[in-house]
């Protein structure tokens, strides 16, 4: 069964090549598109492929409102939530992650993750959890022990 991860950027213009290039164990990337419209990108990597699409815009609000509330629900700290609301307010693009064939033991694939929303100044929400650019858990589920 494949893996799902979710990026949040404020600055969109930092999705391409410049960063994509950057980037520690990528075999290969390849742009979606839909005619002229990016509507996301495709990353492979030695233990599997990671499929970014782009929510289309029409949908951004709605998914944000509903990352609120989750962060309502699960941020305890008032500090921390409050600049995490603050976070996901900027956002402008959300990326829903496919992984396929799923995360690897070894941790490669949520490596890169982490290092490309890092590069990206987002937020990933992996595992029911949301983190933000420099890896700091900002809450999220109860992680299993």
């Amino acid at each position: 069964m494949a893996g799902n991860a979710a990026i949040y950027i404020a600055d969109p213009g930092m999705i391409g090549s410049k960063v994509f290039n950057s980037l520690t164990n990528v075999s290969s990337y390849e742009s979606l598109s839909d005619g002229e419209t990016a509507t996301g990108v495709v990353f492979h990597l030695p233990p599997g492929r990671v499929t970014i699409n782009f929510m289309p815009g029409e949908q951004i609000q709605r998914h944000l409102e509903g990352l609120t509330g989750f962060a309502q629900q699960t941020i305890t700290d008032r500090d921390k939530m409050l600049y995490a609301l603050s976070r996901i307010y900027h956002v402008q693009l959300v990326g829903g992650c496919v992984i396929t064939p799923d995360f690897d033991q070894d941790g490669v694939i949520e490596r890169f993750l982490r290092d490309l929303v890092s590069r990206l100044n987002g937020l990933l929400f992996i595992h029911g959890t949301i983190f933000d650019y420099d890896g700091e858990r900002l809450d999220g589920l109860p992680v299993a022990a």
